[in-house]
């Protein structure tokens, strides 16, 4: 699924990039410069650290240049250049194809980035509408549907694979697929299938696409309904 909900990224890294990894942890290190461009702020310190983040990120109290940066609050700012990092990572996945959560934390993970970063990027991005796994799930279901007749069902199960909770994909699928439209897509799913049966009076050509809706995503009621419903009307004359 391409990206349908971000223009540009508002962590993006500036074009004249001052940003590098940071050296060998230290417990405290001096502050040599702070550096603002757009919405980043560079802190360069005396352990070649040179450390990124947003400039809301940046807390109160942070030392004047030539003073020392103490244990907690150098952690801290680590924590805020490692968030940095973390949502650039996760724009460029986005931009390119849309993921469910549990593949963003994957390909954090991969990378190295802290549990603690992830979920504080993951956890904002929520909060403020931006994304989250029901974007994910209400934009899949979207996809799914305009390529193939299915049911609720299908879309919950397809998103429960790519590791949706169960309640989040049950949510989004009854948002995009209404009660009327599921009804109406069985039926022209049914149809389809009615068209490939020799004997339509045949007992068992009904409890062929019954099976076949039910493979569909429809729910056993819908389908034998639909079927029924569907079924060609054979003229005598």
């Amino acid at each position: 699924m391409r990206n349908r909900f971000f223009g540009r990224d508002p962590w993006s890294r500036p074009q004249n990039d001052h940003s590098e990894q940071p050296g060998p942890l230290a417990q405290e290190a001096r502050l040599l410069d702070v550096r603002q461009q757009d919405n980043s702020v560079f802190l360069i310190l005396d352990d070649g650290s040179n450390l990124e983040l947003a400039a809301e990120s940046v807390p109160p109290g942070l030392p004047e240049i030539g003073e020392m940066v103490g244990g907690e609050l150098l952690a801290e700012l680590r924590l805020g250049a490692e968030r940095k990092q973390v949502a650039r990572m996760i724009f460029r996945m986005l931009d390119r194809r849309l993921h469910p959560v549990a593949r963003i934390r994957d390909k954090a993970a991969e990378k190295g980035y802290s549990v603690a970063a992830v979920d504080a990027v993951l956890e904002q991005m929520a909060a403020s509408g931006l994304y989250s796994d029901r974007k994910f799930a209400e934009a899949y279901c979207r996809d799914c549907l305009a390529g193939r007749a299915v049911g609720r069902r299908y879309l919950i199960d397809k998103l429960r694979g790519k590791r949706v909770p169960s309640a989040v994909a049950a949510a989004a699928a009854g948002e995009v697929l209404d009660s009327d439209t599921e009804n109406q897509l069985a039926a022209r799913a049914a149809a389809t299938r009615w068209k490939r049966i020799r004997d339509p009076e045949d007992i068992k050509s009904l409890a062929k696409v019954v099976r076949f809706l039910q493979s569909r995503g429809f729910d056993a009621g819908t389908a034998n309904r639909t079927a029924r419903q569907t079924k060609p009307v054979i003229s005598n004359d």
